[in-house]
């Protein structure tokens, strides 16, 4: 099969689509032939060593986290799902070395989600990870029916889904992007825009109920001034302090602070469809790449400059 790969971490990183031996499904695995996929940038930073404290298992590794296709062979133990069942899902680019930018990936069934007929595998493959992402930092700032809501570097894959997610709860959302993407976020239903080039944020409005920042570059003084007291910050790239000091932090009951920590969750993914299919919620996809042209989507997301999200079409 054919797969992009990388053999060292490096910067810039060596990406080759390689024949490589099709992988056998293991215990509690399935075997999907990919049908798409879509990039993240922790995709390449992963690849350039950025966070190689975190990555589990050697090299060469193949890229990629999302994905959406069909079913065509389990593992042992897996009951849940069958051979011929349309999934979509992400795998963790952290522990594993075989990731999903490949014509086949064997998948831990627990993050392989069935997928209704009614939704395309294109945009199955963009949603999955940013869609899960975005409804779990709704969970975490406690987003619901009237929150004010914050939503930092909204026109990425990220955060223009945080907007949809928040306003199909019942929030009232100020996005922030450059003023260029402000009519694609009032599309989504961005109630105000800011521009982040032109307006400082020591200017930008307070008293949010919850902050939800997808770049993320707010300082933590910015934060505390942007919130009511009790509101929630939360971050899609946490640190060292919000993962290890902001859990005793929070408790005097002043702005709380949690980062994302994506996991499996089938309750996520069902709120995830159930948008979808009440016309609350799509994923816009700036663009799509063959898998032979990889490298290029991967150069448009290191740009930072995307719109939405970017897709690999597997044959």
């Amino acid at each position: 099969m054919r797969a992009l790969r990388y053999q060292t971490f490096a910067d810039p990183v060596d990406l080759r689509v390689e024949d490589v031996p099709e992988p056998v499904p293991a215990a509690e695995e399935v075997l999907v032939r990919i049908h798409a996929a879509s990039v993240n940038p922790v995709d390449w930073k992963i690849a350039t060593g950025s966070f190689r404290l975190l990555v589990r298992g050697g090299l060469p590794r193949t890229m990629g986290s999302d994905f959406a296709g069909e079913v065509i062979a389990t593992g042992a133990g897996v009951t849940r799902l069958a051979t011929g069942d349309r999934v979509f899902g992400f795998v963790d680019p952290f522990t594993r070395t075989g990731g999903t930018f490949a014509e086949f990936a064997a998948v831990p069934s627990k993050f392989a989600h069935r997928l209704p007929d009614a939704v395309s595998f294109r945009d199955a493959a963009a949603l999955a990870c940013v869609g899960a992402t975005a409804v779990t930092l709704c969970n975490l700032g406690r987003v619901t029916l009237g929150s004010r809501v914050l939503v930092n570097g909204a026109a990425g894959g990220v955060g223009h889904m945080a907007v949809q997610v928040a306003k199909a709860r019942g929030a009232t959302v100020t996005a922030t992007s450059s003023s260029i993407r402000h009519d694609f976020l009032r599309a989504l239903g961005a109630d105000a825009c800011i521009d982040y080039r032109s307006v400082p944020m020591d200017r930008w409005p307070q008293g949010f109920d919850a902050v939800l920042d997808c770049v993320p570059n707010l300082p933590r003084a910015v934060q505390r001034k942007l919130l009511r007291r009790g509101g929630s910050y939360v971050t899609t790239v946490p640190g060292p302090v919000t993962l290890l000091l902001d859990p005793l932090l929070n408790l005097p009951g002043g702005v709380q602070r949690r980062g994302v920590m994506l996991q499996p969750d089938a309750a996520v993914m069902k709120e995830l469809l159930g948008y979808v299919a009440q016309g609350q919620l799509r994923c816009s996809i700036e663009q799509e790449f063959p898998l032979s042209e990889a490298r290029s989507a991967i150069e448009r997301s290191r740009s930072g400059r995307v719109q939405g999200k970017l897709l690999l079409r597997v044959p």
